[in-house]
């Protein structure tokens, strides 16, 4: 008999005992302690929901998705409901090598471990204490590499690492190399193109999951798309390559254009609020310093790879990061490290001294470069100490960036009806996605830490401001 749990978005979920198998296995407990949309619950205060929580519900995305798919033309030489139960373990199964507090650490992670070419390329240096707030900003503002270090590698390292979960995999799949299969899947190898659009894509059910969670805990409406509706139009077809693929009947195309329009505004005005991107660099800031200078437990590889060898990986949570943040926290410090975490602990976000906003394909090309360029002189001049001061630039886009595209391959929904050619949603000349207002949305904002004194943070500001419009030209990039 299936187990049912009340979610407070997708309703009433049913789950099978060969499936429980899997929920209740630590590595996925780990994931209640795991806040989906990290730093942003410290701006809004109801978005503490978990990947935990996110995970039942693209797996249970997933079941509808695919028992519609299955019924309205299923691909040859395949075990529908072998299928089904593939894709539901991969959605669930998909965020177990996630980081604490979201996406905020794991490029910086994966960047110390790649030495890659961003930091260094912009004079930054994660062993000088006065580059790891820009170093964090520039990071963050860049496509995680491809690195042992980033989320899906973890989570294949998990599931490899454990033959008590593998069993359950295979367990509830029931079919000859369930697992191989699955690790496949939720690494982007597997060789079925719709495979990959549904579980990582731009149009997948792990996006379908967070749009909605995350309005509803946030309690803003930009993400409430009609998934039933959406659904209903799913189908599979052939592409003009010879490939299985999901796509949407013409007429649901409005329905999927705004699904679309949601996920951009649900990036524009929350998980690039002003204030959650102030504090999330605080957060890969500080990850920084934990790696550099105290060489904590989980911020290498080799001691991530211990700790899931061992079992301690269950330790690597929130509740870890936010400890080592409280033991790091005084007030009374001057150490930008103990700053950090007091910022963070406390709440003091950093002060906003300049913000722009623009669209553009090519808009404010190189700023973060050019600011790393000046900003020593951009400190002296408005006599502020330059490891208090970041830049950071955000690009909102309809589409993922080039890089993103490139690593999986799947880019936007097709468009079509059965037995006709199917189009890319990017390639409909008449689609409202493709006029002037889809062109990308670049956020960029200029912060300075609060210092001890809160009557002198204003002059500082202004100072600051004037700076670094001077030294900057922003009308030339």
């Amino acid at each position: 008999m299936a187990k049912i749990i009340h979610d407070n978005v997708l309703g009433p979920i049913g789950l099978e005992p060969s499936m429980l198998d899997l929920v209740d296995h630590p590595a996925m407990q780990r994931l209640r302690r795991l806040e989906q949309l990290g730093a942003a619950s410290l701006v809004f205060p109801g978005a503490t929901h978990t990947r935990f929580a996110h995970s039942i519900g693209a797996q249970e995305i997933m079941r509808r998705v695919w028992s519609h798919l299955e019924t309205t033309g299923q691909p040859p030489d395949i075990d529908p409901a072998a299928e089904g139960r593939l894709l539901r373990a991969a959605a669930l199964l998909h965020d177990l090598g996630h980081y604490p507090l979201s996406h905020v650490v794991e490029p910086i992670a994966a960047h110390l471990n790649t030495r890659s070419l961003w930091g260094s390329a912009a004079g930054l240096d994660p062993q000088s204490e006065s580059d790891w707030l820009q170093l964090a900003a520039t990071v963050a503002s860049r496509p995680v590499p491809s690195s042992a270090l980033n989320h899906e590698r973890l989570t294949a390292e998990i599931i490899e690492g454990d033959g008590t979960l593998g069993a359950a995999i295979d367990e509830y799949i029931g079919t000859p190399d369930a697992t191989a299969e699955l690790l496949a899947l939720v690494q982007g190898r597997t060789a079925r193109r719709y495979r990959r659009q549904l579980i990582a894509s731009e149009f997948d059910v792990d996006r379908l999951d967070y749009l909605l969670r995350d309005a509803q805990n946030t309690g803003v409406r930009y993400g409430g798309v009609e998934v039933e509706h959406l659904i209903r139009r799913m189908r599979l077809g052939v592409n003009e390559a010879g490939e299985q693929v999901v796509y949407v009947e013409s007429r649901g195309l409005p329905i999927l254009e705004h699904y679309v329009l949601a996920r951009r505004f649900m990036y524009s005005q929350v998980i690039f609020h002003r204030v959650v991107t102030a504090f999330s660099v605080l957060v890969g800031a500080l990850w920084v310093s934990l790696a550099v200078r105290d060489n904590a437990q989980f911020t290498s590889l080799d001691g991530l790879r211990s700790a899931i060898a061992d079992g301690t990986f269950r330790r690597f949570d929130d509740h870890w990061l936010w400890n080592e943040a409280a033991s790091r926290a005084d007030p009374d410090e001057a150490g930008l490290t103990a700053r950090l975490a007091t910022a963070l602990v406390d709440r003091r976000p950093p002060l906003l001294v300049w913000e722009g906003r623009a669209r553009g394909h090519r808009t404010w090309t190189g700023l973060l470069a050019a600011f790393s360029r000046a900003r020593h002189a951009i400190a002296a001049e408005a006599r502020a100490e330059i490891s208090d001061m970041f830049l950071t630039h955000q690009i909102v886009a309809i589409t993922s960036g080039p890089e993103e595209c490139d690593a999986n391959s799947n880019g936007m929904p097709f468009v079509g009806e059965p037995g006709g050619t199917l189009r890319s949603l990017s390639e409909l000349p008449d689609s409202v996605l493709m006029g002037p207002g889809a062109q990308p949305e670049h956020l960029a904002r200029f912060y300075l830490l609060r210092s001890r004194d809160a009557g002198g943070d204003q002059a500082r500001r202004n100072r600051l401001r004037e700076s670094f419009l001077a030294h900057l030209d922003l009308g030339a990039m």
